[in-house]
């Protein structure tokens, strides 16, 4: 059973929303979060986006946040690209990851990733449009489990991908410094 102070999240920052945000209890026990949890850690993860390294060099652009999934949306830059002109296993990868792993924190859980699967099956160039999506399938206590494609503008296949996550805990008031509220 979960104890009650953790069914209580933190305040929300926006204006539109002044009440505090509560985890609601499926009848599965497993925790669901608020519609308003869902739109502070959007707002969150547009300005962490903003300043971390990788997020910012990527340019991923978030397209939707729901209880479990993520959708990103990147342009294709030529600093995204090998030698051969196509989008690098690399830079796929971690958006697979970071599509991943949020998705997880939609569930109002902090992850780490402890393994990764990944297939590639076709690849772009420079100025196309790629879409991200990660979904979590498993909701564990401790670990994790969540899939991650990655589309083309034509919805066609580029990655396929899955990852196991460890739980480090729940989220806390100094997870996101300066954005969360007092």
């Amino acid at each position: 059973m979960i104890s009650r102070k953790y069914l209580h999240i933190l305040s929300t920052q926006t204006t539109k929303v002044s009440t505090p945000l509560y985890v609601r209890l499926k009848f599965n026990g497993g925790i669901t979060m608020s519609k308003q949890h869902l739109l502070w850690l959007e707002n969150c993860l547009k300005e962490v986006h903003k300043k971390t390294n990788l997020e910012s060099f990527i340019g991923l652009e978030i397209v939707e946040v729901a209880e479990g999934k993520i959708v990103y949306r990147a342009k294709i830059s030529d600093k995204h690209c090998n030698i051969y002109g196509f989008v690098h296993g690399g830079i796929l990868s971690s958006i697979a990851d970071i599509a991943m792993g949020i998705s997880c924190m939609t569930l109002g859980k902090r992850v780490v990733t402890i393994d990764m699967s990944i297939s590639y099956i076709k690849n772009v160039t420079q100025g196309s449009i790629i879409t991200a999506v990660g979904e979590v399938i498993g909701n564990g206590r401790t670990i994790m489990r969540a899939t991650g494609e990655i589309l083309d503008e034509r919805q066609q296949l580029l990655v396929k991908s899955q990852a196991s996550y460890y739980v480090t805990g729940s989220f806390r008031k100094d997870d996101f410094p300066g954005l969360m509220p007092g």
